[in-house]
């Protein structure tokens, strides 16, 4: 059955990260809740984090360090204003 809180046309893949990567829900969880199978939350929750670090990257200058983690990110006005000398 589908859950009224979740309708699988509704659930977007913003919601998908924000409830598996910020709230800590399970993607099985996500896909009960959701009424979807487990390989429709894993290609939402995939899509949904390759769409996130475009976004970041398009806003952001981000440092990673040698293991690829975020360690430091800067706006990009503030980026700006730092070549700049402003």
């Amino acid at each position: 059955p589908r859950s009224t809180l979740f309708p699988y046309t509704t659930l977007f893949r913003s919601e998908a990260i924000t409830l598996t990567e910020i709230e800590g829900l399970k993607q099985k969880e996500l896909a009960e809740k959701a009424g979807i199978t487990l390989s429709n939350a894993k290609s939402r929750v995939q899509r949904g984090r390759v769409l996130l670090k475009e976004a970041l990257l398009e806003c952001c200058h981000l440092e990673f360090d040698r293991q690829g983690r975020l360690y430091n990110y800067l706006p990009d006005r503030f980026v700006v204003k730092l070549i700049k000398g402003v």
